[in-house]
């Protein structure tokens, strides 16, 4: 059984350590040590990382009872001096200690209760059991946890028995019977955890929460702490201060200049539209078919572009069946379609052109679209239209 040092102390990140069990599995390399203070995944927060001798530790995970840590190349059963990835660690700390705070304030002041958390790479998550919180309350929450930040309350540790969990009042229920690890905020929170805290809420550092959204008839709250809050701040002073000098506004105005911007593109595509539909209708009237039949290839062309080409086409001549492609490397674009006096469907038509392409397709009688794989010539694509075009008559 390995010794858990990240229990004893969790601010504990070098130890000389022995491997007592190397293997393989589908996950990769791994060792059992005698002892280790690194954090397997479990309860929302993720495992810790670092070096064992000179393998990088990729991933920890508690399997059949065992701690298995994850290493980048084999180790043998030998003595090592293992290092943790300590900013890592901590940042998990100040993250699983805060979403302690929040959850328990959100508890008690709001009747809200958290349903999970995820610690994840770039942002820390909540989910509430309820969606009724405002955001007034949420701002109000976030300065009530600020402020229990700045006192410093104790945050520790103790283990108790089943019988004595049933005798307390805990936030939640324990998952687990036997040894209970129980952490203590001060005035503010008891709760059956198995996760590394700091030792006083003044090492969280501070808490912001930065976006909300409904989750499955709950809440679900996205917040930093400490050092990533810290980082976040830095990544929007320099995109606002980016912005300030591309859209030559202060920051007061950012708002006022990037709605101008949006305004003028509006009117930007409405006129690129009008130009685009007016030069497509010149083209379908410059389009002359020859025995009711018109092929056309084009490079690169969007499918909307066939299709409205068609349509406009179809509309001058009802007499006409015709094929638009475009080609892109080794893929093709095609739009097969009719006239009103013209007799077939064009979906048989597009049936016949689609095992050419290995590709899907769809549309209606007077007009089918498709695409896929280029698997044969230009030449044999066209023979495969006329023949379908006599058999759909």
């Amino acid at each position: 059984m390995t010794t858990k040092l990240y229990y004893q102390d969790a601010e504990i990140s070098s130890a000389n350590v022995h491997v007592i069990q190397s293997g393989k599995d589908g996950t990769g390399y791994y060792v059992i040590l005698d002892q280790s203070f690194f954090y397997p995944e479990g309860g929302g927060q993720p495992a810790d990382a670092g070096k064992i001798g000179p393998a990088k530790v990729i991933d920890v995970q508690t399997v059949d009872g065992e701690i298995r840590h994850y290493t980048d190349s084999k180790l043998p059963t030998e003595s090592f001096s293992a290092q943790l990835d300590w900013h890592r660690r901590y940042d998990h700390m100040q993250q699983h200690a805060g979403q302690h705070l929040l959850s328990a304030l959100l508890e008690d002041l709001l009747g809200l209760k958290t349903q999970s958390f995820h610690l994840g790479k770039e942002r820390v998550s909540i989910d509430l059991d309820l969606d009724t919180v405002t955001l007034l309350q949420l701002q109000e929450i976030e300065k009530k946890a600020n402020a229990r930040i700045a006192e410093g309350l104790k945050i520790s540790t103790s283990y108790v028995d089943t019988e004595t969990a049933k005798t307390l009042k805990l936030r939640k229920p324990p998952a687990v019977e036997g040894d209970i690890r129980l952490v203590k905020i001060d005035e503010v929170d008891l709760n059956p955890c198995g996760g590394t805290h700091p030792k006083s809420t003044a090492e969280i550092g501070l808490l912001k929460i930065i976006s909300t959204e409904k989750n499955k008839g709950g809440l679900r709250i996205y917040f930093l702490c400490g050092n990533r809050a810290l980082n976040y701040f830095t990544f929007l002073l320099e995109t606002t201060n980016e912005l300030v000098v591309q859209l030559n506004a202060p920051i007061t105005e950012l708002t006022q200049a990037a709605q101008v911007l949006l305004n003028d593109k509006t009117e930007a595509n409405k006129t690129i539209k009008n130009l685009q539909d007016h030069t497509i209708s010149l083209e379908a009237q410059a389009i002359l078919p020859i025995n009711n039949v018109v092929e056309k290839m084009f490079e690169d062309r969007p499918i909307k572009e066939l299709q409205q080409l068609a349509r406009l086409v179809t509309s001058h001549h009802p007499s006409v069946t015709m094929l638009l492609m475009s080609t892109s490397k080794d893929e093709i674009r095609f739009v097969c379609a009719k006239g009103e006096q013209v007799e077939g469907d064009m979906r048989n038509v597009l049936n016949q052109l689609l095992t050419l392409t290995e590709g899907k397709g769809g549309g209606n009688s007077k007009l089918a679209q498709g695409g896929g794989k280029m698997t044969c010539s230009i030449a044999t694509f066209s023979a495969t239209f006329h023949e379908a075009l006599t058999n759909s008559n």
